[in-house]
């Protein structure tokens, strides 16, 4: 039976592979000193009594039940146990705050609460500020003394419920995502049961994703890249998830070996990492070998240019073997920009490396470079479903990406305003900028809202700068601002670095010597003014603060750019960096 997804809710898929995948293994789980195999009959049966447990707890369609733990199968299980009793997921980001947690909880009006056993001391110290949360429900053993209930009590209650499930329409909402934002204050993304299957089906359209892959899961479950494509992809495909043990280099590359994992979804810094490892092995061989690595390394660029040949699959497959990477087949990159570079460097060692597109707000997948044939310094090309279009575009063709697809969110949770701002005439102006090819493959240049504007009018988009001062050793991360003129309309570029403190001390060990503050700062200002010297002269940095501490960052990794919009001038009297 063929796997089909037209007017399907997140329900009616899970039925459908339980029936078409039943005793193959769907996800792996590490308990004590092994990886224990959950199969979908196992994942099904625990999703559908935790949704029956609920539905005794007389939880009514409609009502929404916040979802807070690591990556773990019982998420997943409890995800689909809400939709099972016709209820709402509102998944909790787990690198916020009970603050934020608790407003979340009260904003979406939650009846209760999932959670893991590490988050639960929070909640049961909050509870007085969450007089709507009916219940709390945890996935692990608890103290006698506790007031939530477990999960598995809940659970063996359904076993024993013989009352009607909720019929469900995909017209249902399925999700309430609160972003995490690099703009501030989040909203809750209202999805569809038919914008996530949608999400899924547009994908598995133009994405070579089967049953028996196998994918190691590393992003944060809550997130809606994950939960869309390491989730609920697999499981409407038969493949398997395997929970990674940690984020590591090590354990990763040890998870990956021994589950002969295929694919990893990732954001560019967890690939960046994977190749300055790759990078790191190779630079500790000997001459021979690191003067055969490059003239294979050129060869199998020669040859990708020539003829799109990925001849590195054949000249590489030691080194991925050795790597333990060999049975890694695809790597999808998502969430922020991804340096064309290292995707190219990834494709030239054999494997398929991809990029793709979207936000929360589109269940959240747009575009993915395609398999056949891709760019490495483009998002792709629309999945299937997507209409993409660039609306008031420059001189240069540059303007704002719409979308249009089933996978477009409703709107904002209780936030007609912002959902009028974004959502017109059935199309959402995502607030990116970016222009296509003539082969219709996209790229951005940089969010709306971010754009510098100098005082001759020219339109300045701060990533591309930060771009090229990223590739700076001295440069651990960048942040591109205006500094507005006094007297005047405009603005002058301004960059705030922060220095791989890591790469000078290797840099002074090697010398022999120590590097003053002084001398890291006047290496840091000869490299940003070396690096934007290629730029126009608009766009050339004219102002450098150096912050000693990494920038505060969403779960995705991408930096909370509105703090320090609103910082800049402040930055010197906190402490934190200086004007050099």
């Amino acid at each position: 039976m063929a796997v089909t997804f037209e007017n399907k809710t997140l329900v009616d898929i899970l039925n459908q592979s339980r029936k078409q995948f039943g005793s193959k293994v769907f996800m792996k789980r590490f308990s004590e000193d092994r990886f224990i195999d959950i199969t979908f009959n196992d994942f099904a049966e625990q999703a559908f009594a935790i949704g029956h447990g609920l539905l005794s707890m007389r939880l009514e369609k409609g009502d929404k039940i916040a979802l807070l733990s690591e990556n773990r199968p019982e998420w997943g299980m409890s995800y689909l146990a809400v939709h099972v009793a016709g209820g709402i997921n509102v998944p909790l980001d787990a690198f916020l705050k009970i603050s934020s947690w608790s407003h979340i909880i009260r904003d979406s009006e939650a009846k209760a609460l999932i959670v893991s056993k590490n988050f639960l001391p929070d909640f049961e110290n909050a509870l007085a500020d969450l007089p709507d949360l009916k219940f709390i429900i945890c996935m692990d053993e608890l103290a006698p003394d506790s007031s939530a209930v477990t999960l598995k009590k809940v659970a063996k209650n359904g076993l024993g419920y013989r009352g009607k499930e909720p019929e469900l329409q995909v017209s249902d909402t399925a999700s309430i995502l609160y972003t995490s934002g690099t703009t501030g204050q989040a909203k809750g993304v209202i999805l569809t049961h038919g914008n996530i299957v949608g999400d899924v089906a547009g994908m598995l359209a133009v994405m070579d994703i089967m049953e028996g892959d196998n994918f190691l899961s590393v992003l944060p479950i809550h997130h809606t890249f994950e939960c869309t494509c390491g989730f609920l992809t697999p499981l409407a495909v038969g493949a398997c998830i395997t929970y990674a043990r940690g984020l590591a280099s090590k354990l990763l590359i040890e998870d990956i070996k021994n589950n002969k994992s295929t694919i990893v979804l990732g954001v560019p810094l967890l690939f960046e990492k994977m190749y300055a490892g790759i990078t790191k092995a190779i630079s500790k061989q000997s001459l021979v070998k690191r003067a055969l690595f490059k003239i294979s390394f050129s060869i199998s660029n020669l040859m990708m240019t020539a003829a799109n040949a990925n001849v590195g699959k054949g000249i590489f497959h030691g080194l991925r073997e050795k790597a333990g990477l060999s049975s890694l087949r695809l790597l999808v990159a998502g969430g922020a920009p991804m340096p064309p570079e290292v995707s190219k460097a990834f494709n030239l060692l054999g494997f398929s490396f991809r990029q793709g597109y979207g936000l929360s707000e589109c269940s959240p997948v747009l575009t993915i470079n395609p398999v056949e044939r891709y760019k490495d310094a483009s998002i792709g090309r629309p999945i299937g479903g997507v209409e993409l279009k660039i609306v008031d575009p420059d001189t240069r063709g540059i303007g704002q990406i719409v979308a249009r697809g089933p996978m477009v969110m409703k709107g904002y949770y209780n936030n007609p305003e912002a959902t009028c701002e974004v959502l017109r005439d059935g199309w959402l102006y995502t607030g990116d900028s970016g222009w296509a090819d003539e082969e219709g493959f996209y790229y951005i240049t940089g969010r709306v809202k971010n754009v510098i504007v100098t005082p001759a009018g020219k339109n300045v988009y701060p990533e591309e700068i930060e771009y090229e001062l990223n590739k700076s050793p001295y440069i651990l991360e960048s942040l591109v601002l205006g500094r507005p003129l006094e007297g005047t309309r405009g603005e002058e570029i301004e960059a705030i670095v922060v220095p791989d403190y890591e790469y000078f001390d290797q840099l002074a060990a090697e010398r022999g010597t120590k590097l003053s503050t002084e001398d890291i700062e006047k290496a840091i200002r000869s490299d940003v003014h070396r690096l934007s010297s290629g730029l126009a002269e608009f766009k050339k940095v004219k102002y450098i603060q150096v912050r000693q501490e990494e920038f505060e960052k969403t779960s995705t990794k991408k930096i909370k750019r509105y703090l320090f919009n609103r910082k800049s001038e402040a930055i010197n009297r906190t402490g934190k960096g200086r004007v050099i």
